[in-house]
């Protein structure tokens, strides 16, 4: 069983690595945490539905065409609930993403109704492993294909000529415009990697729990959680942060309960805040005088 409920919470929690790394993005791109990172993952979930169930599409091609559409939605995301504000105060930004996201979750029960939904799986049937321990091969599907999501993100964020852009539009938008980079592009590119790092996240998630338009907010607090326990402003923390998530909810929903998984997670981030609260990739928190 243990066996079982690693590869479950490595599974999910590579997920929530891939929401937590979206917000991050955002965050050091414009300084602000976008609440409506939950509401992508349902959307990318839904999309993944329409082209795999409805429009009959084999669900890799799905999947793949999903979180590129999910890409655009990035875009228009930060046209909207962004860009006009970006000269506003932080907490206008804030309120205009939470408006957005519940722009998100309504125009989604408009859509495709409140009856939840699911896709097909990536890979169908289970393996047996170490005598008795039966396990899932869609489960290990998400976490390959979240692995070499994460490898290339990285790649293109510290091999590309791209990637350098993007990265130096989010350490200095100022700067970036004086030496010729077009700020407006470089970000627009942030929400776009993003929204379809989430839309994969919702797409590979479909298949083992029912897609509803109320999923995105519990997503989105899981992987804000990994966020703080890996460390404000890291991606490798916010990949290591969704894996403590993933294994706490998966370990602790087994032996204790599954209906107080959730008041764990916030449990361990509570003791981490107490005793390491710039996470475990942050720095040294330091006041200016």
């Amino acid at each position: 069983m243990n066996l079982q409920l690693l590869v479950s919470g490595v599974s999910t929690g590579v997920v929530y690595g891939l929401i937590a790394m979206g917000m991050v993005l955002i965050f050091r791109a414009v300084g602000v945490m976008n609440f409506a990172q939950g509401e992508f993952l349902m959307f990318g979930g839904y999309l993944c539905y329409t082209l795999n169930r409805l429009l009959h599409l084999p669900i890799g091609l799905s999947l793949i065409l999903a979180s590129l559409l999910m890409g655009a939605v990035g875009v228009i995301f930060m046209r909207t609930s962004y860009w006009p504000l970006r000269n506003a105060q932080a907490r206008a930004i804030i309120v205009s993403a939470m408006g957005a996201s519940i722009v998100l979750k309504e125009g989604a029960r408009l859509i495709w109704g409140s009856i939840p939904v699911t896709v097909e799986r990536v890979v169908n049937g289970s393996t047996t492993l170490a005598g008795s321990a039966v396990v899932q091969w869609q489960y290990v599907a998400i976490i390959v294909i979240s692995a070499m999501i994460m490898a290339l993100v990285y790649l293109l964020l510290e091999k590309t000529f791209i990637g350098h852009i993007m990265q130096a539009t989010a350490q200095d938008q100022y700067m970036a415009s004086l030496v010729g980079i077009p700020v407006i592009m470089s970000i627009g590119l942030t929400f776009a990697l993003s929204a379809f790092l989430t839309g994969i996240g919702g797409g590979l998630l479909a298949p083992l729990f029912f897609l509803n338009n109320t999923m995105g907010a519990t997503a989105g607090a899981k992987a804000f959680a990994a966020i703080v326990i890996g460390g404000f402003g890291s991606v490798q923390g916010a990949i290591i942060g969704g894996l403590i998530v993933g294994l706490v909810e998966a370990f602790g929903g087994a032996y204790i309960s599954t209906t107080y998984q959730l008041v764990l997670i916030y449990v361990m981030l509570v003791l981490v805040l107490m005793f390491r609260p710039q996470g475990i990739f942050g720095g040294k928190i330091q006041e200016k005088a």
